[in-house]
């Protein structure tokens, strides 16, 4: 009897216990969100508009999204070329009519290749170490790589200009969204109030109020910045980042009127000591002739990996330069005789370097993906709204993998659905039950990072790893490293790596 009063009288405290947990997380419960602040026009920025404005969901929910950019304006003729596979797929779930447009300035990607300066005496430039045809593999591997990847009998994935893709996004927005758009606005504050977030700017303006600010503003992000410290200072905190010690140049060599058509890509890498080389051709825009890409990825002589050398105390962090600046003068006339000395196969990277239109250089940097600080952050006194993070504010990634893109629109589609979840669950009547409770909007958060933290760090780690394997000193390191590619693609490593980064994971 007495045993039998103490279990009722547990299972009572459990339930007032469960009731009053929930009764305040339903208390605590976010109000409709109508009003959103992008910070960002870059690829990730563009994606979540559209993801929010210009979707199957957008038209039963109204959203009005604004977006932010720092800069001037967007540069379409910035960056070098990328490639996109899961991200080209999670677009057709955004909007197929933005996914054709993409998918037509694109060219096909078909094949990814590696090659090293011959082992042996030899009349070849170069010896294969794996090649990659993307189809067969995929098809090999089938699963959800299969279904998520060959859609209507096409491949999704594609060789495209950076400055092609962002034009795209921006043209194919809504009027209103596009209206929306604007440029020469650092975000230097985030405020709030009862009735929402309010961002100020280095202009002296203030925006809003908003029911939700999301930062897509790049790995210097001052949205980030904001959710580890509580405040803004200079347009996002910089120490954050991790320098890899791993520099890349690229040469962009645009199309000319008279320059062959071309109907794929495929995408050449060519290793030497301490670097390695990348070339490929790349889509512009439909109608437009293709663009050549050669990227030069070297270490930092005075740099181990992320640690400074000591013999080089003055030694000074590349820059990242994430709004693409150009460097013709200093890039052009050191990346053709690195190329040389590093021993790089010149056969496809050569031409392109000696003949390109266009230089960068970046420096590579990265954000800590085991950061305790998470995604976002309740604004206190704003009636419960958040800060978010998404792109490479949330997740930003060494780039030898070419997952940069691909994950920040999967971010945009994720976020996009757990805010649309969110408005309907407000918008539903009450639950009959406690087990019927929605959740709230901090839990659809939580759920948003959890579904995408795993993907992203394990992407970044691995081309973190590939980066330093892939740059191997001249001697032990490189032969390793040619050594490695070989087997990796004789035993279906290569292919595994590829496609578990490639398949949207949402």
């Amino acid at each position: 009897m007495k045993t039998t009063i103490i279990f009722h009288s547990i299972l009572l405290l459990l339930k007032l216990h469960k009731s009053s947990s929930l009764s305040l997380l339903k208390s605590k419960n976010s109000p409709p969100i109508k009003k959103v602040a992008i910070i960002g026009s870059g690829i990730c920025g563009l994606s979540l508009a559209h993801a929010l404005q210009n979707s199957d969901y957008a038209s039963q929910c109204e959203i009005e999204a604004h977006v932010f950019d720092s800069r001037q304006s967007l540069n379409f003729g910035a960056g070098a070329g990328i490639q996109l596979t899961g991200g080209l797929a999670t677009l057709r779930k955004i909007n197929p009519d933005v996914h054709r447009a993409v998918a037509n300035a694109g060219l096909p990607l078909k094949q990814i290749k590696s090659r090293c300066k011959p082992w042996f005496r030899s009349e070849s430039p170069f010896a294969t170490l794996l090649e990659l045809n993307l189809e067969e593999n995929i098809k090999i591997a089938g699963g959800s790589a299969e279904e998520e990847l060959i859609i209507d009998g096409e491949v999704q994935a594609c060789a495209i200009m950076r400055g092609a893709l962002q034009e795209i996004l921006l043209n194919t927005l809504p009027k209103e969204c596009v209206e929306r758009v604007q440029f020469n606005k650092l975000l230097t504050n985030i405020e709030s109030g009862s009735d929402g977030i309010k961002c100020q700017f280095n202009d002296g303006t203030e925006a809003g109020p908003f029911d939700l600010v999301i930062g897509s503003d790049g790995i210097n992000s001052a949205v980030k910045e904001y959710i580890d410290t509580g405040s803004v200072s200079d347009g996002g905190k910089k120490d954050s980042t991790i320098y890899s010690g791993i520099r890349v140049q690229y040469a962009v060599q645009d199309g000319k009127i008279d320059d062959n058509d071309v109907d794929s890509s495929e995408l050449c890498q060519y290793f030497g000591d301490a670097a390695y080389s990348l070339a490929g051709v790349y889509g512009a825009g439909e109608g437009k002739k293709p663009t050549k890409g050669a990227f030069l990825i070297f270490k930092d002589p005075d740099w181990n990996g992320p640690f400074k050398k000591k013999k080089s105390t003055e030694a000074k962090k590349a820059v990242e330069n994430a709004d693409w600046s150009q460097d013709v003068e200093s890039v052009g006339s050191t990346m053709y005789q690195r190329i040389k000395d590093c021993e790089v196969p010149d056969i496809q990277v050569g031409p392109i370097v000696q003949n390109a239109d266009r230089f960068f250089e970046l420096g590579v940097y990265f954000h800590n993906p085991l950061s305790l600080r998470g995604w976002s952050k309740e604004v206190q006194g704003s009636a419960n709204r958040y800060v978010v993070l998404a792109g490479d504010a949330a997740h930003a990634m060494p780039p030898f993998l070419g997952q940069g893109s691909n994950q920040a629109i999967q971010d945009a589609y994720c976020l996009a659905s757990k805010i649309f979840q969110h408005n309907a669950n407000v918008a539903a009547p009450e639950p009959q039950g406690d087990d019927d409770a929605p959740k709230t909007l901090q839990g659809l958060l939580k759920e948003y990072e959890k579904t995408r933290w795993l993907p992203t760090a394990s992407i970044t780690f691995k081309s973190a790893f590939l980066g330093y394997l892939e740059t191997g000193e001249k001697g032990f390191l490189s032969s390793f490293r040619d050594a490695f590619f070989f087997v990796a693609g004789k035993v279906g490593l290569a292919r595994y790596v590829f496609l578990d980064a490639a398949t949207p994971k949402l």
